[in-house]
């Protein structure tokens, strides 16, 4: 915990959170000359049990809502300069494969029929594949009736190198980073903040972006979109090194049945083992509805025994390879009703971005960009209205 004496009493901008969105925020302010900024963060950056925190991400342009799908592309450029600012990769481009039944109700991932529509709308190339062509491909084990499609320009953001990037170029810039500082209350005019410690701290802009912790700072001001909170659980395997450069990115489409929600995704081989194993990153895409809660606190955070035995045997069933579970985790995921985010000024002082639903960090630059544009005065660079915090879905 930061010594009271040593805590600032206003800044230009107060930032809350310091995961994905808190950081690229920080970042963007950096850039655009804004030195006099304070985020604050009541545990450690990217920790361990946010929603930022791992080394990989998605990155595609492969959505179903053309929306999406631009603005994943205008992301998709702004990593490029992103990874100019760092004069380092930070991106592994591989591909990426959705596969599985096709049918026409969207998933919180969408669909492979939507998003082939939408791909030959907006000029993205792909290749379709049936299953036999899938499983010549790649050590999966696909049903004689699903279908894929592979975007070869898809792949993962190094999540764990961006962050480290975005907490450098902050630093570098003057900003204060602090840790260990909770905050207990937002002044009515999102013109400051009270600690946990009683400390004021006051600003000409303030951004919250603290994920699911958002709506209880947001709820005394009448300003709390409506979200809830889904546990998310994904693992590491080892996997077969005689196979470890063959494993794609991947998003496997299923139809719910019973209590398996059928959605699951998966990594190449980006990481090893302390003693030296190729492992892949795997996880389930839903939160059965006994488990989606409306108070951050009331999440489970460990991993509940019949998700792990259902993820477990999609992956020791559906790929080759696969040796052990060596890590498994639970993240929380911030979820609108539509499945889309929440980004905007909520009142003149005070910006919001919340509803993370797990794919935000692939837009993180153009969060980031969008959120220091708003506590600088100005309108986002893009059309964000899709991400208004006055939609129906979201308003309480």
């Amino acid at each position: 915990m930061t010594p009271l004496q040593s805590l600032p009493t206003q800044a230009a901008v107060i930032i809350v959170g310091g995961g994905m969105a808190g950081l690229s925020c920080a970042a963007s302010l950096a850039r655009r000359g804004v030195h006099d900024v304070v985020l604050l963060e009541a545990q450690t950056l990217a920790h361990a049990k946010a929603s930022s925190y791992g080394e990989t991400r998605m990155f595609r342009e492969m959505y179903s809502d053309p929306m999406l799908c631009r603005l994943a592309q205008e992301a998709n450029r702004l990593w490029r300069d992103e990874e100019l600012h760092a004069d380092a990769k930070l991106r592994e481009t591989h591909g990426l494969l959705f596969y599985g039944e096709s049918w026409d109700e969207e998933t919180i991932e969408g669909s492979i029929p939507g998003a082939r529509r939408v791909m030959d709308d907006q000029g993205i190339p792909y290749e379709a594949l049936d299953a036999d062509q899938i499983a010549a491909r790649f050590p999966l084990k696909p049903e004689a009736d699903f279908t894929g499609l592979f975007e070869p320009t898809a792949g993962a953001v190094r999540s764990d190198k961006v962050v480290a990037h975005w907490i450098n170029t902050a630093r570098n810039a003057g900003h204060q980073l602090i840790e260990h500082c909770p905050v207990a209350g937002l002044d009515p005019d999102g013109g400051g903040v009270t600690l946990e410690s009683g400390h004021h701290l006051a600003a000409r802009q303030l951004v919250v972006a603290c994920g699911i912790w958002s709506q209880l700072l947001l709820a005394p001001l009448g300003l709390a979109p409506k979200l809830e909170v889904w546990p998310m659980l994904w693992a590491h395997y080892t996997v077969d090194p005689a196979l470890a450069d063959r494993y794609p990115q991947w998003f496997c489409f299923q139809q719910e049945r019973g209590d398996d929600g059928g959605l699951y995704y998966g990594f190449p081989v980006l990481s090893h083992t302390p003693d030296g194993r190729p492992r892949i990153k795997a996880g389930i895409d839903w939160a059965p509805r006994g488990l989606r809660v409306a108070a951050p606190n009331a999440m489970v955070t460990e991993p509940p025994a019949r998700l792990v035995e259902l993820l477990d045997s999609f992956l020791f069933n559906g790929l080759e390879g696969v040796q052990e579970r060596v890590e498994t985790v639970i993240s929380p995921y911030s979820m609108a009703s539509d499945v889309n985010f929440v980004l905007d000024r909520l009142t003149p002082k005070l910006s919001l971005f919340a509803g993370g639903s797990g794919q935000a960090f692939k837009f993180a630059p153009l969060i980031g960009d969008s959120l220091a544009r708003l506590a600088s005065g100005e309108q986002p660079a893009v059309d964000l209205s899709c991400w208004s915090h006055q939609r129906d879905a979201v308003r309480a």
